[in-house]
């Protein structure tokens, strides 16, 4: 291979000499930054049916492209971790405003889910809980979780329609109003 230097113009499109038989960079020499219009697309698979697609000014779709029954694009969270001990967190979802003006607590994690093993894995047991964080002031702190065993552990009040209430606390109290 020799060396391209400056910025090339492609008019029609940049493909390999091959399926699957090329890369973009490698394991010591990355790319930096890649820039995609409007609508742009993004296939995965040798039949494109996995696409992730830019939706100008919102956000992101992940699809599966074929239309038979139980086709459904999957999004896993993996951890390298080889040895996963109590509270490792297998994923997490963090959510932000790091632009936000008025900085110090505007800028922090408000609000996230993470999964936590509640011990340590083994050959039987992969047991962990979805933790769900919220934050009024400060970084987000655990609100709520669900527990592998199905146990919802809820700090605060849980209000539901027609005006049910249920405060959690040293006292249980229920209240119904109609």
């Amino acid at each position: 291979g020799g060396t391209l230097t400056g910025t090339w113009n492609v008019t029609t499109a940049l493909t390999p000499d091959a399926s699957d038989g090329a890369a973009l960079g490698t394991t010591a020499l990355e790319f930096s930054d890649l820039f995609l219009a409007d609508g742009a697309l993004i296939y995965f698979g040798d039949d494109q049916e996995i696409t992730l697609t830019h939706v100008a000014d919102t956000g992101i779709n992940l699809k599966h492209a074929d239309s038979g029954d139980d086709k459904y694009p999957t999004l896993t969270l993996q951890t390298g971790d080889t040895d996963i001990a109590s509270a490792d967190k297998l994923g997490v979802i963090n959510f932000q405003a790091p632009d936000e003006g008025a900085g110090t607590d505007a800028i922090l994690v408000a609000a996230g889910i993470e999964a936590v093993s509640e011990g340590d894995f083994s050959s039987s047991n992969n047991a962990t809980k979805l933790s769900f964080k919220t934050a009024s002031t400060a970084v987000a702190a655990e609100t709520m979780s669900l527990s592998s065993g199905g146990n919802l552990t809820v700090t605060g009040t849980i209000t539901g329609s027609h005006g049910v209430s249920i405060a959690i606390g040293k006292a249980l109290a229920v209240a119904m109003l109609f």
